[in-house]
């Protein structure tokens, strides 16, 4: 296993290889390609050793809503990352139940970050969902009760993307992370979240009231400076 303090090395001198001054560029590049050589490293294996990935449960079975899918890529196109949905069975009983959870893959430690604000907007969003529902004339059908659920969680979404600024990864980052995932898991199949029944007429207003309580998150107070420190040391 390769010292970390060597990949790290490596790292500063391929990133000081892009100077503007091309004496000192020259010898940052001959000095990586010099370690790199040493320990019998490729380009792809120091832009690899940049990812790193965290887990975080996802209040969902074998395949997620839509409005949590929704959830994983507003966070990813926040923090620049990628997130890979699975469920494991659970033996209760006779049933068998099934937990999902998200994996955020990231470079320079944004993996960590994406995985608690996913964990603290997941819980908002369930939250204002389960308000939205109790407010809901008892009558109506367990169905319907569901359906408009789902549609104020996808709208609680959307108004939450209004306070995002989108982060644009660098090609190399995009590759990094593809090759990461590929390494880890091979080839993955493509994920269709659930939906659940399509919307009717009365329904909008859930769509309404979802998108006002969303426009009122803001996603970096979620993840202020003393809880990212405490995840760290959980």
């Amino acid at each position: 296993m390769i010292p970390d303090r060597i990949m790290r090395k490596i790292e500063r001198c391929l990133a000081l290889s892009q100077s503007a001054n091309a004496h000192e560029a020259g010898i940052a590049l001959r000095q990586a390609q010099q370690l790199m050589q040493r320990y019998g490293l490729s380009e792809q294996d120091i832009t690899l050793a940049s990812v790193t990935d965290h887990t975080v449960t996802a209040q969902a079975g074998k395949v997620p809503p839509r409005y949590l899918n929704a959830l994983a890529t507003l966070v990813n196109n926040a923090f620049g990352t990628q997130a890979i949905y699975s469920a494991t069975p659970r033996l209760s009983g006779a049933q068998v139940r099934w937990i999902g959870q998200w994996q955020f893959l990231g470079t320079d430690g944004a993996s960590q970050v994406a995985a608690y604000a996913y964990e603290v907007l997941q819980r908002q969003l369930i939250r204002d969902r389960q308000a939205y529902q109790s407010g809901l004339n008892r009558r109506i059908k367990r169905a319907t009760r569901i359906r408009r659920g789902d549609a104020f969680a996808e709208a609680w979404v959307a108004g939450a993307r209004e306070s995002i600024v989108p982060v644009e990864l660098s090609t190399s980052a995009s590759e990094a992370l593809e090759a990461y995932a590929e390494r880890q898991w091979g080839e993955l199949s493509s994920l269709t979240p659930r939906q659940r029944g399509q919307l009717r007429h009365h329904d909008y207003q859930a769509v309404h009231q979802g998108y006002d309580a969303g426009r009122q998150v803001q996603l970096h107070d979620a993840i202020q400076t003393p809880e990212r420190e405490a995840l760290g040391h959980g």
